[in-house]
C-alpha cells in the first residue's frame, strides 16, 4: 500500500512539474513576443520622426544616417 501511495505522489509531483514548466515556457514566449513588438514599434516611430525632421530640413542629417 505504501508503494502505491509513493507512486501516486511521485506521479502527481511529475504532473505539477510538467504544468509548471509549460507555464514558464508560455510566459517566456509571451514576454519575447511583447518585447519584439515593442522594439519594432519603437524603431518604426524613431524612423518616422527622423523622416519628418528630414523633410522639414530638406536634408538627411547625421542622426538618420547613423541608423542606416
Amino acid at each position: 500500500m505504501a508503494h502505491v501511495v509513493a507512486m501516486v505522489v511521485d506521479g502527481v509531483g511529475l504532473f505539477v512539474r510538467t504544468l509548471w514548466g509549460l507555464q514558464e515556457r508560455r510566459f517566456s514566449t509571451t514576454f519575447e513576443a511583447v518585447r519584439s513588438a515593442a522594439v519594432s514599434m519603437t524603431m518604426a516611430l524613431i524612423f518616422c520622426f527622423l523622416s519628418v525632421e528630414r523633410h522639414q530640413r530638406g536634408s538627411m542629417g547625421l542622426a538618420f544616417m547613423a541608423f542606416i
